[in-house]
């Protein structure tokens, strides 16, 4: 292997690795940032108004980089419309799950998110775990379950099974396996904003229609928000941040490294949120959230690590 290729190869590696940190960082914004929403947003009004700001925005970011005909599908929009549902399911099954279940017990879940990820991919895709997953995996469940035990012991909730939990299983297999068929049904010459763009518009009718069926048989009341100033602007900061470049920059990474590195990276999410909101909101963390993090974050490092390794293995042949 020529050295170009090799710099080639190597600039792949970083530019997954920072898209994985970016998307990580955004949507730990996004966790303050939507219990802030609640208070004034429906919840299954958020997710549609979020992705129709987030449609907006990435159609013009499409129209000012690649031009207008990228509008367009490149495939058939039967196969944009599936994946489209699985962006609704994600959004839909996991609002679901959190109003069934209590926060700790909803974190406890998530935190096995390597482990359904991996076994959705496996079921999708035949393909083999790569060498380190299951101990990157092991470290970064592991530390989930220590910042989670931190909070059952000073919540009174504690962790306790409600119903809910099954859903938010659910909502994780739907978003791996959008991720995996936005990088196997596009050609390999579509932009990921492009991908990103036409899933996201995509998603806005499933939504409404999942919300009618919901309003048809009494699970939901009709949309009810009254939104202030600051409601608005932290829409337009969750769905600009965390929908549209958070979407975006995940596929990058997909592209780049693998769905199985990405659910190592999405266990740094409620590291973030927690970072964010002592650095925002002054909130002082628990020590055991800090041990979490850190043991979180070694797996996420081990995960890159061995990935590096393999890659510069691979060049070296």
């Amino acid at each position: 292997m020529d050295d170009s290729q090799r710099s080639a190869n190597s600039r792949s590696f970083w530019i997954g690795t920072l898209c994985y940190l970016n998307a990580a960082l955004v949507w730990g914004l996004n966790i303050p940032l939507t219990a802030a929403l609640f208070a004034s947003f429906d919840p299954f009004w958020l997710a549609p108004l979020r992705l129709t700001i987030a449609s907006c925005l990435l159609a013009l970011a499409v129209l000012i980089s690649l031009g207008h005909r990228s509008l367009q599908s490149p495939i058939p929009i039967a196969r944009v419309l599936l994946m489209s549902l699985c962006v609704s399911c994600f959004f839909t099954l996991y609002n679901l799950g959190l109003l069934h279940t209590n926060t700790i017990t909803a974190a406890a879940i998530m935190a096995g998110s390597p482990v359904y990820g991996a076994v959705t991919t496996r079921l999708m895709t035949g393909a083999k775990l790569e060498k380190g997953f299951w101990g990157a995996a092991l470290l970064t469940i592991i530390g989930a379950a220590i910042a989670i035990y931190g909070r059952s012991e000073r919540n009174a909730q504690g962790i306790a099974l409600e119903g809910g939990e099954i859903l938010i299983v659910l909502s994780i297999a739907a978003w791996t396996a959008y991720s995996i068929l936005s990088q196997r049904w596009f050609p390999a010459g579509v932009p990921q904003l492009q991908r990103t763009f036409l899933t996201s518009l995509g998603s806005i009718p499933c939504l409404l229609v999942f919300w009618l069926i919901a309003w048809s048989t009494g699970l939901v009341g009709p949309p009810n928000f009254y939104p202030s100033i600051e409601a608005i602007r932290n829409l337009f900061i969750t769905a600009a941040f965390s929908t549209a470049i958070g979407a975006v920059t995940w596929n990058i990474g997909v592209a780049r490294l693998g769905i199985n590195a990405g659910v190592m990276w999405q266990n740094m999410v409620p590291v973030f949120a927690v970072l964010i909101t002592l650095v925002v909101f002054e909130v002082q963390p628990m020590p055991e959230q800090v041990i979490g993090g850190c043991v979180v974050l070694s797996g996420v490092l081990y995960m890159q690590w061995q990935k590096l390794r393999l890659s510069r293995a691979s060049h070296a042949t």
